[in-house]
């Protein structure tokens, strides 16, 4: 009798449990709504930030807002198939968090598009730190639900950092994960903000704010022999990974009709005997055991920006050499990587033009 008692006790427990989960989830996904499309894509709809700038070739003032699909630029038109639509897709490259709303390349592009055909959209579905194993998640559960006309993808930065950081590179965030705790994860508003939470208290997770002083500050290397190997190709160990993602992407887009347009990443570093002498690091990269120079980091990011052209030439998708029409200084860049309002500018005007010669605006 006993037994059949604390049995009885433990399938009450487990109830109790269960629903009190569900009652949990219920009341968090109230207070704070799950993403639309999926939880590794951090697209929060309706943010408005009064930005306070401290960059040197950015305003100090400005807004970062999103539309009703947590992208940047205005909401999507109502007559949506008269438009041509085109989101773009990235890191913070894309994102161009510090930059104004009508300041990022992406709003620039669709100002610059207008000119020649009125009706037509940009989304900016950038997001900080994404790689292209979050690209594809982009591709699979965004674009068939919104169906835009093409998309433009800048790519190519975060996915050279896998290979300078081990853990991030194996381990990975385990929502980019194809298994039972990735689904759990996506169906689970609570488990999301419990994971969210935890990374902020114990894991360090980075905090956005509204001010930044992010400008590049080079750093002259104590040891510049050891920091420019001659084969840094054999340091890129995340480039297989990569060839294979983006030829993914491309299949996905091939699969829904999308027409796609890649672009290499532009940096401010050089192959040059100055370059050779600095520190090549990026701020969002900590104890990454590799000390390169901006030489050969420089060369290393070239290996994934000629991955890039390569699979995109053989998969017949068009790609737009970005990285050779920047110049490589502080007036285009205020880090390492990310664009200054020039920057920005430039990058809009040599796309529009790439895009206009190239015919794909033609529906």
């Amino acid at each position: 009798m006993g037994k059949i008692k604390t049995i009885q006790n433990i399938v009450l427990l487990a109830i109790s449990l269960i629903c009190s989960f569900f009652i949990l989830e219920l009341g968090v996904r109230v207070i704070s709504p799950p993403n639309i499309f999926h939880p590794i894509l951090t697209l929060k709809p309706k943010v408005k930030m009064e930005l306070d700038v401290n960059i040197a070739g950015i305003s100090p003032k400005g807004v970062f807002s999103t539309n009703k699909w947590g992208m940047r630029g205005d909401e999507p038109p109502n007559d949506w198939k008269d438009y041509y639509t085109i989101v773009t897709i990235g890191g913070s490259t894309t994102q161009c968090f510090y930059l104004d709303d009508k300041k990022t390349w992406s709003y620039l592009l669709q100002d610059n598009l207008g000119k020649v055909k009125p009706k037509v959209w940009v989304g900016n579905g950038g997001l900080d730190g994404q790689t292209s194993r979050a690209h594809i998640v982009f591709m699979e559960y965004v674009v068939p639900r919104i169906k835009p006309d093409a998309v433009v993808i800048l790519c190519g930065i975060n996915d050279l950092t896998l290979s300078l950081d081990e853990d991030r590179r194996i381990h990975g965030y385990f929502q980019e994960k194809a298994n039972w705790k990735r689904w759990i994860f996506a169906h689970s508003r609570l488990l999301q903000v419990l994971y969210i939470w935890k990374g902020i208290i114990f894991n360090d997770f980075f905090v956005v704010k509204t001010t930044g002083t992010k400008e590049f500050i080079p750093k002259p290397l104590n040891d510049p022999l050891t920091a420019n190997p001659q084969d840094v190709r054999a340091l890129a160990v995340s480039l297989d990974e990569y060839r294979k993602n983006i030829k993914e992407i491309i299949d996905i887009g091939k699969s829904l009709g999308v027409k796609m347009v890649f672009l290499t990443q532009p940096i401010i570093f050089e192959d040059t005997s100055y370059w050779k002498g600095v520190e090549g690091t990026v701020y969002w990269i900590k104890n990454n055991g590799h000390t390169l120079s901006a030489a050969a980091f420089y060369r290393m990011l070239d290996i994934f920006n000629k991955e890039l052209i390569d699979v995109c030439r053989e998969n017949n998708v068009l790609v737009y050499d970005l990285t050779s029409v920047i110049p490589h200084n502080d007036k285009y860049f205020y880090d390492t990587v990310h664009f200054t309002e020039l920057g920005s500018r430039m990058v809009a005007d040599k796309l529009a033009e790439f895009m206009f010669k190239s015919g794909l605006l033609n529906k």
